[in-house]
């Protein structure tokens, strides 16, 4: 009897474990980071292993070279959305190009994403946010979960750092941040590549490396206003028509009164 209660409880508690266990929070991402304002056009991408991107159009995002796999799929406005190209730039809505060099790579999605882009521009700001859906903690490496980022600085051209850095470990990317936003200055300059860390047997928590995206050419009028900008010579044209029809009205009138005036004449001579 007391061995069928001990076994009873065991059950128990194993059963609360496995709770607890399925209840649990999903990993938050960046090492030493906080929750991000950046979840509009910063999308995971999930298949053989995860990574995060960032949307720059509605039909591409920007994400780490390595991470480019057309078996991953964008997760991104509650949606789940194929690859279906990889390449170095791609045309914008707008009409400009953006280019990526480096660990960066542009997919074209087979469907358009729900979420806004993000802005792609240049700005003189020192600092620079970063964010990611990878692991706070590297021991845990494929802990994939809510979106966080972090402040840092430039420590050289392309390796930005946490300024109050203090100890080995500070805020950087990690596991699964790859391909996540660089922003300055609220708009988006780069492409998390990977973290770096002196120590031979740490990755994370020291300098995060990034790629550049630049974009090229003029923007074009958006599509509202392109459909604006159709509309003053489709009036314009019927403008001209409603006075080419006004011009044979006017016309008409003026046949028909006069028609009229020289049957009136031929009328008194032939009376007379």
């Amino acid at each position: 009897m007391l061995s069928s209660q001990a076994g009873l409880r065991a059950l128990a508690a194993i059963s609360c474990a496995a709770v607890a266990i399925f209840m649990a929070p999903p990993a938050s991402a960046v090492v030493m980071g906080t929750s991000s304002s950046h979840g509009g056009p910063t999308v995971r991408l999930v298949g053989p292993y995860y990574c995060s991107g960032v949307a720059i159009s509605r039909r591409h995002v920007a994400t780490a070279a390595h991470c480019a796999n057309r078996a991953m799929r964008i997760m991104g406005g509650g949606n789940s959305i194929g690859i279906a190209g990889v390449s170095k730039s791609a045309v914008l809505d707008d009409g400009r190009r953006a280019s990526v060099t480096g660990d960066a790579a542009i997919l074209t999605l087979t469907s358009a994403l729900s979420v806004s882009p993000a802005t792609i521009g240049q700005s003189d700001s020192e600092r620079f946010t970063i964010a990611g859906y990878g692991t706070t903690n590297e021991s845990n490496r494929f802990a994939f979960g809510t979106l966080h980022e972090a402040s840092l600085v430039a420590a050289s051209a392309l390796a930005l750092v946490d300024p109050n850095r203090s100890g080995s470990i500070s805020a950087s990317a990690c596991f699964g941040d790859s391909g996540g936003p660089v922003m300055r200055g609220g708009v988006l300059v780069g492409i998390i590549t990977r973290a770096a860390h002196p120590s031979p047997r740490i990755a994370c928590g020291h300098l995060t490396r990034w790629a550049p995206i630049v974009v090229s050419g003029t923007a074009s009028e958006p599509v509202v206003a392109d459909a604006a900008a159709d509309g003053p010579p489709r009036k314009r044209r019927s403008a001209k028509r409603q006075s080419s029809n006004a011009q044979v009205s006017l016309f008409g009138s003026w046949f028909v009164e006069k028609t009229a005036a020289r049957k009136a004449a031929r009328r008194k001579t032939a009376q007379r």
